[in-house]
């Protein structure tokens, strides 16, 4: 990209995103870190013939591009530009989300913008915007949680380059992601995260399993159901807090009333992890629960797991074809029967 078409990406990206809900500074944020991220990428192609290239990025910039090929030829995904280029990022994390709730509510905030419409959370290039943000945000009273995101979509407005904080995931973890990141250019529904994030969940689960087994990875097969089945044991665990919370906050009692049945629930949730996880039951989530013990937490484990169940079931009811999957997911998404 030369400078006169960064140039141009920015106006656009400003004039376009500005006409939203949220502060022209952070459409600002946005562009810039976009803009950056595909101003410092190289082809793949390029980056594995470069003599100075390392053997060990080499072997994961080929491992990338099987998977992607396998994305399009096998799960039925727009592969279109995106994950051909490289980005070196220099850091663990490209983005910080953002996701907040009331005291008394497990609904979560919505951040509203033009054209992809309402969302529940909020992304930040830098870390330290981030936490400005959810400063001013408690401030008003609001629970919010701040965590690290190693990878996200533009949905196919732009072509998204394979970033350096996510090339060393286990290989069924980076076959995951770009799973997931595909679904969501495959399939969007406007103002509605919980549907977007689980049906993407879901195609990545779905895929990961399918690429194992096309490459003879049969012992990884069931390595991964195991790891599945654990972290849906805490996944429910969170969503059954989740619930306990929903109806403690429709009583018809006063705020102060409900504080303390509240921090009640919350302790249950940390304890039954605690024993789960000592006995190897569920995965080792120690820094969410030490972070992301509130409201808005339990929200954001919600919006990429509330409606996995649905979408196995119209997958089986799709005969476990992706293209009928899809097309029957659209549909309901927006809104048919």
């Amino acid at each position: 990209m030369n400078s006169q078409k960064l140039i141009g990406f920015f106006a656009v990206i400003v004039a376009v995103f500005s006409s939203g809900c949220q502060s022209l500074s952070y459409y600002t944020q946005a562009a810039a870190g976009q803009a950056g991220l595909m101003w410092n990428s190289r082809p793949i192609v390029e980056v594995i013939d470069d003599p100075a290239t390392s053997p060990h990025l080499k072997d994961r910039l080929l491992l990338l591009s099987d998977i992607r090929a396998f994305a399009e030829s096998d799960l039925s995904l727009p592969a279109n530009g995106s994950y051909q280029r490289y980005t070196d990022i220099g850091r663990e994390f490209v983005l910080w989300s953002l996701v907040a709730a009331e005291e008394f509510s497990v609904t979560p905030e919505l951040f509203c913008f033009p054209i992809v419409g309402c969302m529940s959370y909020l992304g930040f290039f830098e870390e330290e915007s981030a936490r400005d943000e959810a400063a001013r945000l408690r401030a008003k009273g609001l629970e919010v949680v701040v965590g690290p995101v190693a990878a996200y979509s533009t949905l196919g407005w732009f072509s998204d380059p394979i970033l350096s904080s996510v090339l060393d995931f286990p290989d069924t973890e980076l076959a995951g992601l770009i799973f997931h990141e595909l679904a969501h250019e495959r399939l969007f529904i406007k103002n509605d995260s919980t549907f977007n994030e689980s049906f993407a969940s879901f195609v990545e689960r779905e895929g990961v399993a399918k690429w194992l087994r096309e490459h003879g990875r049969e012992v990884e097969v069931k390595q991964y159901a195991k790891r599945l089945t654990k972290r849906d044991q805490l996944i429910d665990l969170i969503q059954n807090a989740r619930e306990e919370l929903k109806i403690l906050y429709a009583k018809p009692i006063s705020n102060n009333q409900k504080r303390l049945p509240k921090r009640y629930i919350f302790d249950d949730l940390k304890k039954s992890y605690q024993l789960l996880r000592d006995v190897g039951k569920v995965p080792n989530w120690d820094y969410w629960f030490k972070q992301n013990l509130n409201n808005a937490g339990l929200i954001s484990v919600g919006t990429y797991f509330d409606q996995l169940g649905f979408f196995e079931k119209l997958f089986i009811d799709s005969g476990r074809d992706f293209d009928r999957f899809y097309k029957n997911a659209e549909i309901i998404g927006e809104g048919g029967e």
